[in-house]
């Protein structure tokens, strides 16, 4: 089995919008610190067209490379049915549903069809690695990087679609995961034989509890639940510490080099969430007091500990009977 670090392929799923506002940034320092082959976009034709100029540009001789999504799976039906199913509940969730968002997850899974290698990994374009990220140990077993984080309706569809329970202290959900190609087809192959139309995707949207649908499925939770219940000690885990909310603090178009040297001391990368444009605390972040004195971890938990970001205690953000991404 190939388990070499540069074996794997790196795929990163994403919209036009979002990848004009991360390209200067995530696809060379992927490349420069991840150990991997290739990084493939996948998206739309407008995606798609973009990415290949700049292949043909500012990623000249880079090993980066483009897949139309609906080579994956087709986008117009994997929306309508979620809107359908929606509508089944209350027509006035809609706004709050990202259809999308789940049509990305999808797209994780249904690559392991055209995956040629034991193993392929999927990054989130809004994610920048701040230092070298290795990920197999030294026996060739590819990581999961856990966090904390908990999600009920998440383990909700995994009891209705696998029936099983959560099985780590943590949670799989990270900025990244590396999956095994045959574990994956595994999976999803359980998932399509509870289905009547053998459709995967449909079966977890029918899955999703109503209480949950805006928010009700996580590749990530559900692949590290699946892996480590039927094939345990096949992964080993730690913890990846991740700068979660970068985009209170700093524009991803302002980060500098002496930020990410401040920042990689004590985290592995930097989120810029789409939904935070402008930074609320660039003085603080920036403010040679705190920056020279205090490491960034140390600056960061501060932060958090201050509650700005919500009820924060044993490093989780506490929000009823959930815990929010730090």
């Amino acid at each position: 089995m190939k388990t070499a670090d540069n074996n794997i392929s790196v795929i990163i799923p994403t919209i036009t919008k979002d990848y004009i506002r991360m390209r200067h940034l995530v696809p060379e320092r992927v490349i420069e610190l991840l150990p991997v082959r290739e990084v493939i976009f996948i998206g739309n034709n407008e995606l798609c067209d973009t990415v290949n100029e700049d292949v043909n540009g500012m990623f000249k001789g880079m090993p980066v490379s483009t897949m139309n999504e609906e080579k994956l799976a087709e986008r117009q039906p994997v929306i309508d049915y979620i809107k359908d199913r929606v509508r089944t509940i209350d027509e006035e969730l809609l706004p709050r549903v990202r259809c999308g968002w789940y049509y990305q997850q999808f797209l994780k899974m249904a690559y392991c069809d055209v995956c040629e290698d034991d193993y392929y990994m999927s990054w989130d374009m809004d994610t920048v690695p701040l230092r070298s990220i290795s990920l197999f140990d030294a026996e060739g077993r590819p990581y999961f990087d856990t966090k904390k984080e908990y999600n009920p309706g998440y383990f909700k569809t995994i009891d209705n679609l696998l029936h099983l329970e959560k099985n780590i202290d943590g949670s799989f959900i990270s900025e990244h995961m590396v999956f095994n190609r045959e574990y994956m087809k595994e999976m999803t192959d359980v998932i399509r034989s509870s289905s009547e139309e053998g459709n995967p995707w449909k079966q977890i949207i029918d899955s999703v509890e109503d209480d949950y649908i805006a928010l009700g499925f996580s590749e990530f939770e559900t692949y590290g639940t699946f892996v480590t219940a039927n094939h345990p000690d096949t992964y080993r885990q730690r913890e990846f510490r991740s700068f979660r909310r970068g985009s209170w603090f700093v524009s991803e178009n302002d980060l500098t080099d002496d930020d990410i040297r401040w920042l990689a001391g004590d985290f592995d990368a930097i989120t810029f969430e789409n939904a935070q444009q402008i930074p609320d605390m660039v003085q603080l972040f920036r403010n040679p007091k705190y920056r020279n004195n205090m490491s960034a971890g140390k600056f960061y938990e501060t932060i958090l500990e201050s509650g700005y970001f919500g009820d924060y205690s044993d490093g989780r953000i506490n929000a009823g009977d959930w815990y929010a991404p730090v």
